[in-house]
């Protein structure tokens, strides 16, 4: 019955240092988690940052310049810069596109959040 006893105190001693361990191991994660939450945030914020400083740079252009630049553009990309910039900016750059570049840019446009859903 000793030998029970000791084995039995031995597996719970085992344990207990075991459920330590992962203690430690869930708290330096969750620690690691955080890390990485605030450098995704701070990258996010800083492509933001990025992204609405070249919106700016485009709504101040020339629009005939402004519509050369983004005929070159994929339609994708262009859309997501002329769905940021204020409207009659973006309107200036549409009108000096080619007809197939503004049509193209404007399914891109329409399109965007079609299948996001309504509630």
């Amino acid at each position: 019955m000793k030998l029970e006893e000791d084995a039995l105190r031995d597996r719970q001693a085992a344990i207990a240092l075991a459920n330590a361990a992962l203690d430690r191991r869930l708290q330096d994660l969750a620690a690691a988690e955080d890390s990485l939450r605030a450098t995704v945030a701070m990258v996010d914020g800083a492509a933001e940052d990025d992204l609405a400083r070249l919106t700016r740079v485009y709504e101040a252009m020339k629009p005939a310049d402004a519509a050369a630049l983004f005929e070159s553009m994929t339609p994708d990309f262009a859309a997501g810069f002329l769905a940021r910039m204020q409207p009659d900016a973006a309107a200036a750059v549409m009108s000096g596109l080619s007809p197939q570049a503004a049509y193209a840019i404007s399914v891109v446009v329409a399109g965007r959040n079609a299948l996001a859903p309504t509630d």
